[in-house]
């Protein structure tokens, strides 16, 4: 008797907790096939309000931070004596900004829920729909006689991953990618109230603060900011933007 009663408890137990995985696995499968996001196209927001959000001001931060490593490794230019230091100097400093802007990203990412994890085949698909872009826009405009201008900013970029390789290609590759992505594709539009309008907004900006040159630049950068923020709303995942990033990024040092 008293191992049937054992017997009949170890199945209740046993049905209890498959009940229990199955309403554990269908509300994963329920937050899986969920809208990775749910921004509202537009959102009105106090301007007091704007200059209050601390976004605001870790974004200008986060910013003005990969400036002042482009900065340290240019200052080697003007002062060739000290050129080593500085370029270590500014490795250092990338170091401390790239790890900032992560712990950053996983506090807020944590506390969102439809955040998508991150799939290398969606990031390489992504590239691969900017490279087709990129040369069928070009193809075109060299159809109808527009050529692509030397452009300001790439050419200085150029022409100090020349004179410091390494230095460069870190901050290009690695520093650029993570402080750029969470500045315009997460902290400027969270700054207003995240909606698309907010967000395309800060992909305008990210070209402006390029500078591109000439209508085929200014087409280049936007497709790169599209596929950019494409990347970042599509899993609703900071660092699906960031592996698109760096891989264009390496991609134009590459090539």
């Amino acid at each position: 008797m008293t191992t049937i009663r054992k017997s009949l408890k170890v199945r209740k137990i046993k049905r209890t907790k498959e009940k229990e995985y199955s309403k554990t696995y269908l509300k994963r499968k329920q937050e899986r096939m969920e809208e990775p996001n749910s921004y509202p196209l537009t959102r009105l927001i106090l301007i007091k309000d704007f200059f209050r959000t601390p976004d605001l001001y870790k974004a200008v931060g986060f910013f003005f931070s990969v400036q002042i490593v482009i900065a340290t490794i240019s200052a080697g230019v003007s002062y060739p004596t000290f050129a080593g230091a500085m370029n270590l100097l500014a490795i250092f400093l990338g170091l401390i900004t790239v790890v900032l802007s992560i712990r950053t990203i996983n506090r807020r990412q944590r506390v969102d829920p439809t955040r998508r994890r991150f799939k290398l085949s969606r990031v390489l698909f992504i590239v691969s729909a900017m490279l087709v872009a990129l040369f069928l826009s070009t193809y075109i405009f060299n159809l109808i006689g527009i050529t692509m201008p030397a452009q300001p900013n790439q050419t200085s970029l150029d022409n100090l991953l020349t004179q410091f390789p390494l230095a460069m290609i870190f901050t290009m590759i690695v520093v650029s990618p993570v402080t750029e992505e969470i500045v315009f594709r997460e902290l400027l539009p969270f700054a207003t109230g995240p909606s698309y309008l907010s967000f395309v907004i800060a992909s305008l900006i990210f070209i402006a603060l390029h500078a591109p040159f000439g209508i085929m630049g200014w087409t280049s950068y936007g497709i790169l900011a599209a596929g950019f923020l494409y990347a970042r709303l599509k899993d609703n995942n900071v660092y699906t933007g960031i592996a698109v990033h760096m891989i264009w990024n390496a991609l134009t040092i590459i090539i």
